[in-house]
């Protein structure tokens, strides 16, 4: 708590909005933004590995936050809240903290998949940023934080071990499995999570899981020459995508949203819209090729 009143003696209205804002780059709309975003404009390979990482390090956060379940500093202290919009950021229980787990496990294997000095010095930036402005508003203490990174250091190892070593040792049977198998393990995987080990949120975790698994089954997205393509290109997949978030949320009924076949399929679809119907239309258009190699960012 000593920390938390350390930072707040600088508090302002307009810190506090600062603040709100930094901690929304944390946000599920604001990944779905970037993954869409480096999916389509940058590299799909990229894409899919961070977006794998990320939806599997949310989906063990929020069960460590039911075993730890530990209290919140605001529930402790309410004056220590920046407001109800602080308050509103931070369902569930306290530790680990997964807004620093996110943004650990993202902009950590980000950096990478990118492989470049300034790019580091930027992911440790927005985590640094992104971390503080949770222990400002109030919803985290230090250890909440600490647990949090420390969980995402061991998410992107074991990604970065996967990503290197794990062809060598799946690499003479893998390939060799019909995609309708790879395609129906995609799909069930998630889904088996998802009823089984049910958590909040584990129908946009692993809906969007198993987006990712299998769309790039259905068609191969390969990004287009040009930054202006590449803008385009992911301009039109941030519409799609979010007109389908923002309409789905409006007009399915809640009875379909909570149910967890429901919840999970509208997920599901949502991931395919960005991942394998923009990918189509695209191509279709003509700002994609549709066979020709093309060189992208971060081709490996």
């Amino acid at each position: 708590m000593e920390t938390i009143a350390f930072l707040q003696q600088f508090a302002s209205p307009a810190l506090d909005r600062v603040m709100l804002v930094i901690t929304d780059l944390g946000d599920e709309q604001a990944y779905i933004a970037l993954l869409v975003i480096i999916y389509l404009g940058v590299s799909p390979l990229w894409g899919r590995r961070v977006g794998i990482a990320l939806m599997l390090s949310f989906f063990a956060n929020f069960h460590l936050k039911g075993i730890v379940d530990t209290p919140r500093p605001f529930d402790i202290d309410p004056g220590v809240a920046r407001g109800e919009e602080a308050v509103a950021t931070a369902p569930g229980a306290g530790f680990p903290s997964g807004h620093a787990q996110g943004a650990g496990t993202f902009w950590g294997y980000l950096a990478c998949q990118v492989r470049r000095p300034a790019f580091w010095v930027l992911a440790v930036v927005v985590v640094a940023l992104i971390s503080i402005s949770r222990i400002y508003l109030g919803v985290h203490i230090p250890v909440d934080i600490v647990g949090g990174l420390a969980i995402a250091a061991v998410v992107v190892a074991v990604a970065v071990a996967v990503q290197w070593y794990g062809p060598r040792l799946v690499g003479s049977w893998w390939p060799r499995l019909p995609v309708p198998l790879l395609f129906a393990l995609g799909l069930l995987v998630p889904l088996l999570l998802h009823l089984l080990l049910p958590v909040v949120d584990s129908a946009l975790l692993m809906g969007g899981l198993a987006a990712f698994l299998t769309a790039p089954l259905l068609i191969r997205h390969r990004v287009p020459a040009g930054a202006g393509r590449r803008v385009a290109a992911a301009a039109i997949g941030l519409v799609l995508v979010f007109a389908v978030l923002l309409g789905t949320s409006a007009l399915l009924p809640e009875a379909v949203k909570a149910d967890p076949f429901g919840g999970f399929t509208r997920f599901l679809l949502l991931g395919y819209v960005g991942l394998a119907l923009t990918p189509y239309l695209l191509r279709q258009l003509g700002l994609t090729p549709a066979s020709v190699e093309q060189p992208a960012v971060g081709r490996q």
